[in-house]
């Protein structure tokens, strides 16, 4: 007789037994992947071809070592290339230590997870989706499971690989290629060929390459805010979700500003692994990629950190039932991408090398050209907030905040009591005042008219100090006016103007604004002395447009952005941009809102100025208003560790006249009651650190928690000491929350 245990324990073995059969049944190529068994075939005239096939070789694991062939060398690098999965290994002759595609199997740790163990050894990662399926699923694969059809050809010190992926009906090439001290990994738009049932949505190559167990020392650094820092670590949770970030904002507008994750404001990753380094930048088609980190914890024990490559995105399609559904874009991104790994051993394996390699990039093959001169003294950032409206039922009511006059009245007094240099930024000095977009340029009468602007141009330009007009367009509303709804608007794929649930908040197109922004804002502000324009919202955003007038690809909305940069810099003598996107760089001569702070991802374990390397002494940059920060003392010791001007927002008039505007926010601005701190905070910083302005940040490091240090290009160290206790370091004693400056030599 069966017992009711005995069917449960019959059932139980049965269900394991069938388990195991679809195992088996299903994953056959990924024990070959695990076992690095696979057929290969030697080079014919330059030529390798590579089949998936299974043969009798499947059964006897060839040595690994054995399998690769040298396809590349220069005086720095050796690159070995496996024909039988185009796995490949960068050898750093300096050291000898190999960067590998595959990673070693002893440093898997996945817990019996064959799919991720197979993974770990992939060339690529596929995503990729059945356009037919009523509502957008997509699905991730690698060229472990796929074993596709390889077909290589020889490079000058590379090689260039085929990939046909028969079950997918998905092809396309990625080569690999040694220059100088650095591997480019490159994806042609044009070699891309998918299915009608599969289409491709993003590759990530090389997801693997370098990955790091726990029981290594090193660490992961991604372009979160100015930059975040993760280390290795044997304890540590098991993470639901990795870093994932669109390069230059999130690839979905939103107009939410409160719960906004920062921006990846550069193209660049890396890697850090006891003595060597490397530092992944994404130097052709930026505006369709992400940024991927992903820590021992997520999906498998191992560090990795990479590039996604985008070619379609998501948008929301209108059923016939009316609801909305996910869809993918019906057009491939058709453009090469190029990532390029640049490679440190020794001393320079760190993230201050990393940096100082990226600026390189900037300078010498991008045009960067510096904006501070030797012997200029640091500015003191001036926002001013010049006017908003209060709305009201029947009539608005225009608050003046800072008039034209009072605000040159502030800047004579800044200059009597002894600050050399200014860098002032007008908000709200149109008629509409501050955040009603488009605001037009027409200076607002009640603050002074343009007459009144004129001579505070006057002022400042025959004073030598800087003085922007902070402008929109970018954002705009509803009843503001002075644009279209159906024609100047941001259009996404669905052919639906973009905007809010309540059909208030729009972007306009930037073609179009490029087009009115020489005769509705330049023409008119011509004979004005100012600096420039500060173009609001073109550092923290980008879009695809799909508007029938003017469409406009990522890289197309940032470039008719940056013609309005040059415009400005042409008419005037500079520009400047809010946010500090990449793409601004180039064309900027200040930068506002720089990040001090990354998102706070739980795997993070620094802040670090990976962004602030890259651009000091090269471009001034200022970050959050010192009179809004919690802590001021604490502001004032990151802005000297990080390099930025000393920066306030203030008024004339008291800020509780802003109480029921869209500017409540300023909380603190009058002008007398944050003068005497600031100047002698702006005249500490000249003295201390004025000859530092106008160089690179060649070292940061962290002596010990809550202590930094900042190295110059002459030799200047900078001492930051956040704990609440006075401490001493090579025989220097530094003050309970304070800093020191330690000369050239010294």
């Amino acid at each position: 007789m069966i017992t009711g245990k005995s069917k449960k324990w019959i059932y139980n073995v049965a269900v394991i037994l069938i388990f195991a059969a679809l195992v088996l049944l299903a994953l056959p190529s990924l024990q070959r992947a695990i076992d690095r068994a696979h057929q290969e075939i030697k080079p014919k005239n330059g030529v390798v071809e590579a089949s998936a096939e299974p043969s009798a070789l499947d059964a006897e694991p060839a040595d690994a070592q054995s399998e690769f062939e040298k396809v590349g060398e220069t005086d720095r690098l050796e690159l070995m290339f496996r024909s039988s999965d185009s796995a490949i290994v960068v050898k750093d002759k300096k050291n000898g230590y190999k960067w590998e595609s595959a990673v070693p199997l002893e440093d898997v740790e996945t817990d019996g997870n064959e799919l991720w163990t197979a993974s770990s050894q992939s060339v690529f990662h596929l995503t990729f989706t059945d356009p037919s399926l009523p509502a957008l699923e997509t699905q991730e694969t690698n060229s472990v499971i796929e074993q596709p059809k390889m077909k290589a050809v020889s490079l000058e010190n590379g090689i260039s690989v085929h990939y046909d992926l028969p079950r997918l009906q998905i092809s396309f090439d990625m080569s690999f290629q040694l220059k100088g001290n650095s591997l480019e990994v490159t994806v042609p738009g044009k070699s891309i060929k998918e299915s009608r049932d599969n289409w491709v949505m993003a590759i990530a190559p090389l997801p693997f390459f370098g990955a790091a167990s726990d029981h290594k020392e090193g660490y992961s650094i991604y372009p979160d805010g100015p930059g975040a820092l993760s280390t290795f670590k044997t304890n540590h949770p098991n993470y639901l979700n990795p870093y994932h970030a669109s390069v230059y904002g999130s690839d979905t507008i939103s107009f939410n500003n409160y719960q906004r994750q920062q921006n990846a404001l550069l193209p660049i990753f890396g890697l850090k692994v006891g003595n060597n380094a490397f530092l992944g930048m994404i130097t052709d088609g930026a505006y369709d990629a992400n940024i991927l980190y992903s820590p021992s914890g997520y999906l498998i024990n191992l560090n990795r950190v990479s590039s996604e490559l985008v070619y379609r995105r998501e948008y929301e399609a209108v059923k016939k039932d009316g609801n909305l559904t996910k869809k993918p874009e019906k057009n491939l991104i058709r453009e090469d991408h190029t990532i390029r790994y640049v490679f440190f051993s020794g001393e320079e394996a760190d993230y201050s090398h990393m940096a100082s390699a990226y600026r390189e990039y900037l300078v010498n093959e991008q045009g960067l050209t510096s904006k501070i001169r030797k012997e200029d003294p640091i500015p003191y950032g001036l926002d001013l907030l010049m006017g908003i409206k209060k709305h009201q039922i029947l009539f608005d009511d225009f608050i003046a905040s800072t008039t034209f006059p009072q605000a040159q009245e502030m800047m004579e007094d800044l200059k009597k009591r002894g600050v050399e240099s200014i860098s002032a930024n007008l908000l709200g000095w149109t008629r509409k005042g501050y955040l009603e977009y488009p605001s037009g340029s027409v200076p607002s009468g009640q603050l002074g008219g343009l007459s009144g602007l004129n001579k505070l141009s006057d002022y400042t330009k025959n004073n030598k100090f800087q003085l922007f007009l902070q402008d929109n367009y970018v954002d705009a509303w509803k009843g503001s006016g002075g644009f279209s709804t159906r024609s100047d608007v941001v259009v996404g794929a669905n052919h639906f103007a973009v905007t809010d649930r309540y059909s208030e908040m729009f972007n306009l197109n930037a073609g179009k604004q490029n087009l009115k922004f020489q005769g509705d804002v330049l023409d008119p502000l011509s004979k004005l002395g100012i600096t420039g324009i500060n173009f609001d919202g073109i550092g923290y955003q980008d879009y695809y447009d799909f508007n029938k007038d003017y469409p406009l690809t990522r890289e197309g909305t940032a470039m008719q952005w940056m013609e309005m940069m040059e415009k400005s810099s042409k008419k005037f003598g500079g520009a400047a941009a809010v946010g500090g996107n990449g793409y601004s760089i180039l064309k900027a001569s200040r930068l506002f809102d720089i990040p001090m702070e990354d998102s706070g991802y739980f795997f993070t374990d620094e802040t670090i100025p990976f962004y602030q390397m890259v651009v000091h002494g090269l471009i001034p940059y200022s970050g959050y208003p010192q009179n809004l920060f919690y802590d001021p003392q604490l502001q004032f010791l990151k802005m000297v560790e990080y390099g930025y001007m000393p920066y306030y927002q203030l008024t004339k008039n008291f800020s509780e006249d802003l109480k029921d505007t869209y500017y409540s926010d300023l909380f603190s601005s009058s002008y007398n009651n944050w003068v005497d701190q600031s100047v002698q905070q702006y005249k500490e910083m000249n003295e201390k650190l004025q000859p530092t302005w106008s160089q690179s940040i060649q070292v940061h490091r962290k002596l010990q928690k809550d202590v930094y240090e900042v190295v110059y290009g002459d030799g200047t160290r900078v001492i930051v000491n956040y704990l609440p206790r006075e401490i001493e370091i090579d025989g220097l004693r530094i003050p309970d929350k304070n800093y020191i400056v330690v000369p050239k030599g010294g």
